[in-house]
């Protein structure tokens, strides 16, 4: 895909950096983190803030963004597009076809609201925070919960009945504020006991994701 100046758009991200995707089926594999600003839900418990920080907001060209990447690591070549929430900035369609025609393996990871998942996207991580189409479930290559420490009935039943369509469904155990000693965040202990509660009733067809940068202090 070629832009000129006329139509290049322009996208808001509040992060770019290089690191180790540390959740469900890809952790351990090198990526780009490109970090979307925005989104249209409001999670109190997300754990990337920064994407609401009006200030972190950079406006990122196509070409931009793909000079920065080959800066940062020239041989690197997986890109994972978060946020934030990316399905929410306009023309990324556009975006996604200019990383594959150069060269980059292009992965998503969504709530599936704020608009529709690109077809070049090579790898789709929905993480629903809210009812959604079957459409989208059934474009997920993986489907990842973040499970708190409360009982929630909606969510177990959803995340029972999904694995029973679905052959690749996490579930997260979320991070909480002020659970470490320090008064840092940490692993919430009833969240990883609700779910491994969901694994065992699944007969082995749900994984449990963990998060594993935060363990070892990676971005």
């Amino acid at each position: 895909m070629t832009f000129t100046p006329d139509t290049e758009p322009s996208y808001l991200l509040c992060d770019l950096f290089a690191s180790l995707q540390g959740e469900a089926t890809w952790t351990g594999l090198a990526m780009f983190f490109v970090r979307f600003s925005g989104c249209p839900l409001a999670c109190p418990w997300c754990d990337e803030p920064r994407h609401r920080d009006p200030a972190a907001a950079r406006p990122w060209t196509a070409p931009a963004l793909v000079t920065a990447l080959r800066q940062i690591d020239p041989l690197l070549s997986q890109v994972l597009l978060t946020g934030g929430e990316p399905l929410a900035a306009q023309s990324l369609d556009q975006l996604v076809d200019f990383l594959k025609d150069h060269g980059y393996w292009v992965a998503m990871e969504t709530s599936g609201i704020g608009g529709i998942i690109p077809p070049g996207v090579d790898w789709v991580t929905l993480s629903p925070k809210t009812p959604l189409p079957e459409a989208v479930f059934h474009r997920a290559n993986e489907i990842k919960y973040i499970v708190d420490g409360s009982p929630a009935d909606r969510q177990a039943v959803e995340i029972q009945q999904r694995a029973q369509t679905h052959p690749n469904v996490w579930v997260q155990p979320r991070f909480e504020p002020g659970m470490a000693p320090s008064g840092a965040s940490a692993l919430n202990p009833q969240a990883l006991q609700r779910c491994l509660d969901h694994i065992k009733q699944s007969g082995g067809r749900i994984r449990l994701s963990l998060q594993t940068h935060k363990w070892i202090g990676l971005p």
